[in-house]
């Protein structure tokens, strides 16, 4: 393995700021979108084809035809988050850097670094699978692009299996598989106190302040015990079965840890009475992400605020449906806002959880793929985090194998994103094994 040649290529894929939530980097959403046509054009695929927008694309493409081998379709996504707060950055985002073994930047481990392993696994291996690929340009936007390819074009989706590496181990040394992944629901929050802006010192005291009236609702819709106080927000969550809960105490998972080396804070916050694990992978969450309105340049303006605007998502777990949720929030932010104000809900995007089961003979092999490589096999495990398509994904049948070579200190849309090399190069390993276990398959 010419590791100073992949990391040169990795690099240069890496430098991409594809961001795609924000429209003055829709060109390069579209450089990111033709490097990796390009590189599936290296392997052979025919086929290769930019879908559903100018923009970001999703890039299609097929593999050399094996007749009588499994078909695999290979997903991932090349987009990334704003790399904001920049001054957080110990080196600029989009100028990737190796230090102690690792590589910071944007999208490392999120999702180019692992788009990137799953394609040299192929390379120069010429595994006997019959390869698909969508490799979409909006995962951290909806994926509204590929969700509305998928339903014009269902075919696209149909394999023995399918493989989505925007996973992490759930600790080093422990590699995984996920069998839930939670959904989503993004909106903006926005209360209106009065027409206009109004001076500070003529009616303050007086005048409804909207960044006070948004903060009050907020704390209403969420007290600081963590419960969301959404009117019938958790009556469809269900807790994990025992035998769950008994697999989850034998992992290597330490609250301490997890507040110092990840979280790096001085407290965990949430429902007390459930498990960290417990609130990250089975419990719906409310948060808040940013918040918009009066004045926030340099230096001063003393104004009260006519509107103020909150961005909140909701992670949403198995048997919660997004169309619900939204009424739910809806109505109760109507039900909690003041008589004085207009409260408004804007939903941005969203998808509902996930759920997978992992007995099918795919899950077999990679379990054994892992062995083989690193010397211990797959660990079932849930996922916080949310990546809209996967049910799209599954609906033709196929098993949906939602892993990764990620490790949970990755820093995923945070400053100082990186990916340990070593995770890299043992990934190319274990999925060209991977690839070599599925292609002696004759029959799936």
């Amino acid at each position: 393995m010419d590791q100073e040649r992949l990391l040169r290529e990795l690099n240069e894929f890496l430098r991409i700021p594809s961001v795609s939530t924000l429209p003055a980097h829709n060109q390069d959403c579209r450089a990111a979108a033709e490097w990796v046509a390009a590189e599936l054009r290296r392997l052979g695929c025919h086929d290769v084809a930019f879908l559903g927008s100018d923009t970001h694309p999703v890039v299609w493409a097929k593999g050399p035809d094996v007749p009588g081998a499994p078909t695999l379709l290979i997903y991932g996504h090349y987009d990334v988050q704003p790399p904001d707060p920049l001054a957080e950055w110990t080196t600029p985002p989009f100028e990737p850097t190796q230090r102690d073994g690792k590589l910071y930047a944007r999208g490392s481990a999120d999702d180019k670094g692992q788009v990137f392993c799953l394609l040299k696994a192929i390379d120069s291996a010429n595994p006997p699978v019959n390869f698909r690929f969508l490799i979409e340009g909006e995962e951290e936007y909806g994926s509204k692009v590929l969700f509305d390819l998928i339903q014009r074009e269902p075919q696209r989706v149909r394999a023995d299996a399918v493989v989505v590496a925007d996973m992490s181990y759930v600790a080093p040394g422990w590699p995984a598989v996920y069998t839930t992944l939670r959904g989503l629901c993004y909106a903006e929050i926005t209360v209106r106190t009065s027409k206009t802006d109004l001076h500070s010192g003529e009616y303050g005291g007086a005048a409804p302040n909207a960044h006070e009236e948004l903060a009050r609702l907020l704390t209403r819709l969420k007290g600081a015990d963590g419960k969301i106080n959404i009117p019938g927000f958790y009556s469809a969550v269900k807790r994990p079965s025992k035998a769950e809960l008994a697999a989850w105490k034998k992992l290597p998972f330490k609250e301490k840890d997890f507040l110092n080396k990840r979280v790096q804070g001085k407290a965990l916050v949430g429902l007390k009475k459930y498990s960290v694990l417990e609130r990250l992978w089975a419990l719906p969450t409310f948060e808040i992400h940013g918040v918009l309105g009066g004045f926030t340049g340099e230096g001063a303006k003393t104004v009260i605020p006519a509107a103020a605007t909150a961005k909140v998502s909701m992670r949403l777990v198995p048997n919660q449906k997004l169309a619900t949720v939204e009424r739910q929030l809806a109505a109760a932010v109507q039900r909690l806002a003041p008589k004085h104000v207009t409260a408004s809900v804007r939903f941005l995007h969203g998808a509902d959880p996930a759920q997978i089961k992992v007995d099918s003979l795919a899950f077999k092999l990679l379990d054994q793929a892992f062995k083989n490589v690193t010397g211990r096999g797959t660990v079932p495990a849930r996922a916080g985090g949310s990546i809209p398509v996967v049910p799209a994904l599954a609906s033709a049948g196929a098993p949906v194998i939602l892993t990764g070579i990620g490790l949970p200190d990755d820093r995923l849309h945070a400053p100082n994103e990186k990916l340990d090399l070593k995770q890299l190069w043992d990934g190319i390993k274990v999925f060209r094994t991977f690839y070599e276990l599925l292609g002696a398959q004759r029959h799936m």
